[in-house]
């Protein structure tokens, strides 16, 4: 009888613990993300390895005076989506005036003037602080997203994937940003450690090969052979890869480089950093766009703030969620072959549950320019630096509606401190350099395997799609002006006033962001967002639409588990 008691008691116990772990959860989830916070001279932890040294732009406009009439469009973020929009809206405009001119036309002088706000340095959330991979999820993900959507949607969105590879690689090159950025196609692999995990992984590529449309299916493959697992110089406890297509790049480089060239180039374009967007008020005549250093009125409010999108958009609560995650820059082994360095990335699968896994690229090798020297705002001279990531439970659930970025996290650091050396055992070899001295431009390193360690904050989508399009009533609580208030030079370009959202990419932003900005930026210009332009910009999937139908539907506890 008492061991039947004590079990009881041991089931209360649990499911008590679980309700009170469920609420705490659901209380995280329901609360305001607030606004990207500043670090403090209490609390000033080091900055991501890829922000060092700072952008010529980090502080870009923060002590000009603001516009406050006069703007057309109010970009707030200054990420690798507000980037992407700012690019289509710019590049538009300045190219329909020159063809009215060459077809002979009076051109209508459609300049249209776009402000971006930062509330801290230029690409300093998300983008600045992620992985630097440019790995679609595709064969491992087919089978939801046709159970979900069905097999020509599923095809549109894994595509919509693949297309950011050579997006912006030819992005990168066309704008002189190819050698900064590092953007370059990699040779990528899924890494299974449970053979299990693997067995079930040949499945769905096997479904995802024969069901899936052709031009999606190639450059995949199964690596299982033990001579080709030693040549990846991975561990001996793998049981198999799979191959698939992918890139790299160096994301703060190539959001900071393509800002600078826009700024260069388009005086109808301003960014502000340390300026955040306290609130937005809609009136009859357009919008009001509130920060600490004064209004802006402007005719059209896009949200490219990822984690932080929910604070001024209350109804995107429980549909965005900020979850922290942790990245670090880690000193390779000395025993890894130099023949890769930079070339290939990895994730690894490393147990049965997926929802555990690493990822891991590589910084390509830079060295010194001839004179020793570097100038101000140039990426670090590299020792090919492991960029490495990823998410373990219980950690990764006690961080889900957690907002700010300014606090790593220890256990993640720890095993993320330890784990490299466990993938490529056997091959690693003795440890980097452990001198931790400083760069020739000043910037420290940590000593030992990891030169930094840093968090930063996931978009998770309670529906695990983007969410992109105009902001209907149910998110923002707001009307939408009567009237649109669009100078006359942008009033015959631009799409009626209206608040507008490109976020919640659930840590895939960099196959995801960088065309669905393009979308919106369409969108915002009137443009039709539901045609593919090209084999590199193909349309934006219906089911990344935000509609007052789907924000009814969505709710975070139908896919929380599949995070």
């Amino acid at each position: 009888m008492g061991g039947t008691v004590s079990k009881i008691r041991f089931v209360v116990q649990l499911i008590k613990s679980s309700i009170d772990e469920y609420d705490d959860l659901s209380n995280r989830i329901a609360n305001s993300p607030g606004i990207p916070k500043l670090s403090s001279t209490s609390h000033n932890p080091p900055p991501p390895y890829w922000t060092v040294p700072a952008s010529p732009i980090a502080r870009e406009g923060e002590t000009e005076a603001l516009p406050h009439e006069g703007v057309d469009i109010v970009i707030i973020g200054s990420g690798i989506t507000g980037t992407s929009i700012a690019k289509v809206l710019l590049e538009h405009t300045k190219e329909d005036s020159i063809d009215a001119v060459e077809r002979g036309e009076k051109s209508r002088n459609r300049e249209i003037r776009v402000v971006m706000l930062e509330a801290r340095d230029a690409c300093s959330g998300s983008t600045g602080r992620n992985g630097g991979h440019i790995g679609p999820v595709i064969y491992n993900e087919y089978g939801e997203l046709k159970s979900a959507y069905g097999s020509s949607l599923a095809n549109e969105v894994l595509r919509f994937r693949l297309a950011h590879v050579p997006s912006l690689i030819s992005t990168a090159k066309a704008e002189g940003l190819l050698s900064t950025s590092q953007a370059r196609e990699v040779e990528s692999f899924d890494v299974y450690g449970h053979s299990g995990r693997f067995f079930q992984a040949k499945e769905e590529l096997h479904a995802f090969v024969t069901e899936a449309a052709p031009d999606i299916t190639k450059g995949f493959g199964v690596v299982e052979e033990r001579r080709e697992i030693e040549a990846l110089q991975l561990a001996s406890s793998t049981f198999g890869c799979i191959s698939k297509p992918g890139g790299a790049i160096h994301p703060y480089r190539f959001v900071t480089g393509l800002l600078s060239n826009l700024l260069q180039r388009y005086s109808n374009f301003q960014l502000f950093t340390h300026t955040p967007c306290v609130g937005v008020v809609s009136t009859p005549t357009g919008y009001v766009v509130r920060t600490p250093r004064g209004d802006i009125r402007t005719a059209h409010v896009i949200h490219a703030t990822n984690a932080w999108s929910s604070h001024l958009l209350p109804g995107m609560r429980g549909k965005i969620i900020p979850t922290r995650a942790t990245m670090t820059a880690q000193r390779s082994g000395k025993g890894l072959s130099t023949s890769w360095a930079g070339n290939r990335a990895f994730v690894f699968y490393p147990v049965e549950d997926t929802s555990s896994f690493e990822y891991l690229t590589q910084l390509l090798p830079s060295p010194l320019p001839s004179d020793g020297q570097t100038n101000i705002g140039d990426p670090l001279p590299t020792e090919a630096e492991f960029m490495f990531g990823g998410r373990v439970q219980p950690s990764f659930t006690n961080n889900i509606g957690i907002a700010d970025d300014r606090v790593s996290i220890f256990e993640n650091e720890a095993h993320l401190g330890g784990a490299l050396e466990r993938f490529f055992a056997g091959h690693w070899g003795a440890e980097g350099s452990e001198d931790g001295s400083s760069n020739k431009n000043g910037a420290a390193s940590g000593k030992g395997r990891i030169r930094a360690a840093w968090s930063g904050l996931l978009g998770m989508s309670a529906d695990l799609q983007p969410w992109v399009g105009r902001v209907p009533h149910a998110a923002s609580g707001r009307k939408e002006p009567v009237f649109s208030p669009h100078s006359e030079k942008a009033r015959s370009v631009l799409a009626h006033s209206g608040e507008w959202i490109c976020a919640g990419y659930t840590g895939e932003g960099m196959v995801h962001a960088w065309l669905s900005g393009q979308a919106l930026g369409r969108m915002v210009l009137g443009l039709p967002a539901d045609v593919s332009r090209s084999a590199e910009e193909p349309r934006v999937p219906q089911p990344f639409l935000i509609t007052e139908k789907r924000l009814k539907e969505t709710h975070y506890e139908d896919t929380i588990g599949q995070w």
